[in-house]
């Protein structure tokens, strides 16, 4: 036996000892793509080994562990290893697991992870009802399915006078009947996720539609089990997710206009978007409209509003965030900051809407020489070569701008990049170019790590998420440390946003964060040294 060889059976016998507790064994890339897997496969998940081969090791616990996980996995590459965790795993009893893993040298490195039973020590893991995942989350497992060409359904459950109701009962009552709720919309349906769109809104994905009819019956008697006497009215839809002729992308972003509709306006706004006709008819009816956002974009029918970024160090303004107000469009009506920006991505408009706003900006620059201001910008603009030939020109039109570093744009993950080799490229002219560039919502999904890995950015931002419950949970700071920990090895600086306490601040600074944003430091308004008058005449420039 050669010294290599017996080297690498001391490893591996090190390893089988170190993980012999185990119930799962699992080899993955460092990327995270599971090459290897053994052990009570079977028996937690129902599967043979073979099936999991290839998939990706988060699919292995819960949805609502997922984040945290992949945390995790991007961090090893920094630590060599993921000290033990309590996560749930993806089986039918959402059963409680510790997850530990060391990363061998290779070549090829890969990862070596084990799950195995919580000790009877160890503290109790919270399990949140089927239907606990928020809108965004649903809103990217959606997406997946998509992208992965699945096909299925989302049916879409709306709860009439949701307020009212809840305004009528005690805190316990409401959280009873939500969990009643909660168990109706995955009642019946093998396999189903489902998500609260907004309050009363909810939405169930599944294989081929949930029975709208049953569910019905499912939340009344439900809310029949508080002491509401008068039955709640229920309606629903279903959307089928079967664009056969879209590409997965543009699917994406016609369901994310589609949600955004009945978030807002429930049923009716979804089935005014097209929702039943599925995301072909959805993109036909948003597609009619696109010239009249068009319009908008090209008569600048949107303000700016700026919020401080500021170090917390010494609480001085770093720069500010120009953030997109949507003026009433010619027949009065008004859509979200949320809803325009995903109607613009859905019809192909975010380089016109991105370019409007940057040269706003620059005009308010020229106007407001002693600050800096950031720009969102879209996933969408960020892999097109032409938009960033189209910014660069207009900052040759602003001379000394970029320079001073006075122009910095934020890179939003509101669309998914498929073209990551001409996005990097992108980033890269900017940079090349003085323009310091920001990754956007930093955790708030999966494709964020992947970001950083292929994307060399300047500054970090940590999705608001995260900052809020750091404040509550312990996991959730040691997940925001292991956030700022990868920021920082890359060389990027720290921004957390949405923080509204001093508290919030210190424990971000503690944990290596330079930078803040939220309503401590300030809420949107105008900018500093600019009236009313002026921001009105910066706009309609």
């Amino acid at each position: 036996m050669s010294a290599t060889t017996s080297a690498a059976g001391q490893l591996d016998r090190f390893l089988g000892f170190a993980f012999a507790a185990a119930d799962l064994l699992v080899e993955a890339t460092p990327e995270g793509e599971i090459t290897f897997v053994t052990g009570a496969v079977q028996l937690r998940l129902g599967v043979s080994p073979a099936a999991l081969l290839g998939q990706r090791v988060t699919a292995l616990v819960t949805l609502e562990d997922r984040a945290p996980l992949a945390i995790a996995l991007a961090t090893a590459g920094l630590r060599g290893r993921i000290t033990p965790m309590v996560l749930r795993l993806n089986d039918a009893e959402r059963s409680p697991v510790t997850v530990g893993a060391i990363l061998v040298a290779g070549p090829p490195a890969r990862l070596c992870l084990a799950f195995g039973q919580v000790p009877i020590a160890a503290p109790a893991v919270p399990t949140p009802s089927p239907g606990a995942l928020d809108a965004r989350s649903f809103t990217r497992e959606v997406e997946a399915s998509l992208r992965a060409g699945q096909s299925g359904a989302v049916t879409l459950i709306e709860v009439k006078d949701w307020s009212a109701m809840c305004e009528a009962l005690s805190p316990p009552e409401r959280r009873r009947m939500r969990e009643g709720i909660d168990a109706a919309l995955g009642a019946g349906t093998q396999g189903a996720i489902a998500g609260e769109i907004a309050a009363g809104r909810f939405g169930v994905l599944s294989g081929s539609g949930a029975d709208v009819a049953a569910i019905s019956r499912l939340i009344e008697r439900a809310v029949r089990a508080t002491r509401l006497v008068r039955p709640p009215r229920v309606d629903g839809t279903v959307m089928a997710l079967t664009p056969e002729a879209m590409a997965p992308s543009q699917a994406a972003r016609a369901l994310r206009w589609v949600l955004s509709q009945f978030a807002t306006a429930g049923i009716a706004g979804a089935t005014a978007a097209g929702s039943g006709g599925g995301l072909e008819k959805v993109m036909s009816i948003a597609e009619a409209r696109a010239r009249t956002m068009s319009a908008a974009i090209a008569d600048r029918r949107f303000r700016l509003s700026f919020q401080p970024v500021v170090g917390l160090g010494d609480r001085r303004v770093h720069h500010y965030e120009s953030l997109l107000r949507p003026l009433p469009a010619a027949d009065g009506t008004v859509l979200g900051t949320q809803d325009f920006v995903t109607f613009v991505e859905a019809v192909g408009l975010s380089e016109e809407l991105d370019l409007a706003v940057a040269e706003q900006a620059l005009a308010t620059l020229r106007a407001a020489p002693a600050v800096s201001i950031a720009v969102n910008v879209s996933g969408l603009s960020m892999q097109s070569a032409d938009f960033c030939d189209r910014l660069l020109a207009l900052l040759r039109g602003a001379p000394g701008i970029t320079a001073a570093q006075r122009l910095l744009v934020e890179l939003t993950e509101t669309a998914e990049i498929d073209d990551m080799p001409q996005a990097a490229a992108s980033i890269h002219m900017l940079r090349a170019a003085g323009v310091p560039v920001c990754l956007d919502d930093f955790g708030a999904g999966a494709a964020a790590f992947h970001y950083l890995r292929d994307f060399t950015v300047d500054f970090v931002k940590i999705d608001g998420a995260y900052v809020q419950r750091a404040a509550r949970e312990t996991r959730e700071r040691q997940l925001v440390g292991s956030m700022v920990e990868m920021a920082l090895a890359t060389g990027a600086q720290v921004v957390a946003e949405m923080i509204e306490t001093d508290e919030q601040a210190a424990m971000m600074r503690q944990l290596g964060v330079q930078f803040g944003q939220g309503w401590l430091f300030g809420r949107p308004g105008l900018l500093p040294g600019l009236g009313r008058s002026d921001a009105t005449r910066l706009a309609t420039a």
